[in-house]
């Protein structure tokens, strides 16, 4: 098998356990109380928001 065969198969099962895992996560996060969902939005509008502020340099 060729070596970019090999690395596009190894990325696939990355990208299908990464689905499988957010799913898992999606699922688990439904039954949480509104205060813990309340809290996960306003920390994933924190992240966003300091994300948008980072300046990526290279030297």
């Amino acid at each position: 098998m060729s070596e970019k065969k090999k690395n596009d198969q190894q990325t696939a099962r990355q990208i299908v356990l990464v689905f499988a895992d957010e799913t898992e996560r999606l699922r688990r996060d439904i039954y949480r109380s509104d205060i813990e969902k309340l809290q996960l939005f306003t920390q994933m509008l924190r992240t966003n928001n300091l994300l948008k502020k980072v300046k990526v340099t290279h030297k």
